[in-house]
């Protein structure tokens, strides 16, 4: 008799336990989205008023095109229900590109807004 959580003999491995996990990941990913989205909304508003040109349209569309990307991807990957993957040298969780496109995308929107700050006040 093997000890609970190891698996069988001639398995791959235990098999991962029904939980609330996948739907806890989804509603992770759709508050990003949300997030990301209201933040887009409200540069979409602020910017162009405060430096008087339409081109400061550009941030907040962009982040909203990420915001529904972001809904699309998480949507995606909830229906697919990707099992664990093994761990060890080159096995990738299945959202890490979503994850580092979002980051690289957020990081790059606040480098170009502080620096439009800096260039106003220096």
């Amino acid at each position: 008799m093997n000890a609970p959580g190891t698996p069988a003999p001639g398995t791959a491995g235990p098999t991962p336990p029904p939980g609330l996990q996948p739907e806890r990941t989804e509603l992770a990913w759709r508050r990003t989205a949300l997030s990301v989205a209201a933040v887009s909304l409200v540069g979409a508003r602020l910017l162009p008023a405060l430096f008087g040109s339409a081109v400061w349209l550009l941030p907040g569309l962009a982040g909203l095109a990420l915001a529904g990307y972001l809904w699309l991807a998480s949507r995606r990957r909830h229906a697919r229900r990707v099992p664990v993957p093994a761990r060890g040298p080159g096995h990738d969780s299945p959202g890490a590109g979503l994850l580092a496109v979002a980051g690289a995308v957020v990081v790059t929107i606040g480098l170009g807004g502080l620096a439009v700050v800096l260039a106003i006040h220096l």
